[in-house]
Order: C-alpha cells, then sequence, then structure tokens
C-alpha cells in the first residue's frame, strides 16, 4: 500500500483533489482509499492494506507545525498551488523525515486532473 498525503492551506480544495486522485485510480484499476487527516494520526490504514494506494487530505499545517513526525509514514507529500510559498518549509520537514514531497502541477490542479496529480505521486514514490 502507497500512501500520499496531498495538502493544502485549509484542506478544503485538497479534498477535491485527493477525490479525484482516488476516482482515478479506480478507474485505472488500482484499489484506492480516501482518508482524513485523523485517520493519519491515529495510524487508521488497517483495514486499508488491501489497497493499491491511500489517499490522506489536509492542511499544510499537518507538515509545517512538525505535527507529522508523530504520524504514520507516508510514501509522499504533494503540495497545492495555493501554498507554494510554504514548500520550502515543508521539504526541510519532510527531508528529516525521508519523505519526498513536491508542488503540484499548477495547471493540473486547477483543472481538478486527477490522472496527472495521480502521476505525478506515483512517480514521486517510486524507490
Amino acid at each position: 500500500m502507497k500512501k500520499l498525503l496531498i495538502v493544502c492551506a485549509g484542506g478544503a480544495t485538497s479534498s477535491l483533489m485527493a477525490q479525484n486522485v482516488v476516482k482515478e485510480a479506480e478507474k485505472q484499476g488500482m484499489t484506492a482509499a480516501l482518508l482524513f487527516p485523523e485517520d493519519l494520526k491515529y495510524n487508521r490504514f488497517e483495514s486499508h492494506q488491501d489497497k493499491d494506494i491511500v489517499v490522506v487530505m489536509g492542511p499544510i499545517g499537518m507538515v509545517t507545525t512538525s505535527r507529522l513526525q508523530g504520524y504514520v509514514k507516508v510514501d509522499a507529500v504533494l503540495v497545492s498551488p495555493q501554498v507554494k510559498y510554504l514548500f520550502k518549509n515543508a521539504e526541510t520537514i519532510l527531508n528529516g523525515l525521508e519523505i519526498p514531497c513536491a508542488n503540484m502541477d499548477s495547471l493540473a490542479f486547477g483543472r481538478m486532473r486527477g490522472d496527472i496529480i495521480l502521476k505525478q505521486a506515483l512517480t514521486l514514490m517510486k524507490p
């Protein structure tokens, strides 16, 4: 199971994008699930062990306030365009946790293209 965290300013647009990524993953024949920040915090992944990908959405504060350090490790983090200015801070924290991260493709995000964001995430998660 791959775990992707999508973050934005408050969690609303990351929720929309996460839903689109899950739908696209299922269209491509993968099993997928959408989880919330609390699921990550309390390690509620056990019922999703059979999934190919689990997408968690939430605010970037989950990363920039270092709260992610006590959470289950995710395989990658994608940062939405509206909080691009916080990327360097998030990257520093995530690099310390050995979690790859990237800014989301702005055009794909604006158009809510789950297919492009899924591809970007899977590329980021490759060893």
